[in-house]
């Protein structure tokens, strides 16, 4: 029985709306854990390094959300291309986390780097679900992550 591979697809990679959500969300919560420490404790010896851990914490999830990669992963039907700062061939994909909406891939290069994305569904469900199809018939052809949990 021969195996079909996918149609060519391909999904512009952006900062997730998620990781804005949550450095908000971080920022929130660290701004009110400061002010109910501060209403129940008072300024003291704990203060400084509270006040810099949750300073700090959301620093590098605003930096995180700055560096998170920008760019096209595109499958050819024979091949996944990825055409982001780190411009590399693909040696192969691994969907680490399929949330249905949102997965987490981890592209590994030829010379042995690897790049980690979040793919998130967008306003075009159609080319999402093509996407995820590819995805997960591209793994199994090449036989990666054979034990891998995915619904496309």
């Amino acid at each position: 029985m021969a195996m079909h591979r996918p149609p060519a697809v391909s999904w512009d990679v952006r900062p997730a709306r998620w990781q804005r959500r949550l450095t908000t969300a971080l920022a929130l919560c660290a701004a009110l854990a400061w002010a109910g420490f501060s209403v129940r404790q008072g300024w003291g010896a704990a203060s400084p390094v509270l006040l810099l851990v949750l300073v700090v914490s959301v620093l590098l999830s605003i930096r995180a959300g700055r560096n998170a990669p920008v760019g096209q992963l595109r499958w050819d039907g024979e091949q996944w291309h990825w055409s982001g700062a780190d411009d590399g061939a693909v040696r192969s994909i691994t969907c680490v986390w399929d949330l249905q909406v949102l997965l987490l891939l981890k592209i590994h290069f030829e010379p042995g780097a690897q790049q980690w994305l979040w793919l998130e569904a967008g306003a075009e469900p159609a080319r999402w679900r093509a996407m995820r199809r590819a995805l997960v018939a591209a793994t199994s052809i090449s036989g990666s992550q054979p034990n891998q949990k995915r619904r496309a």
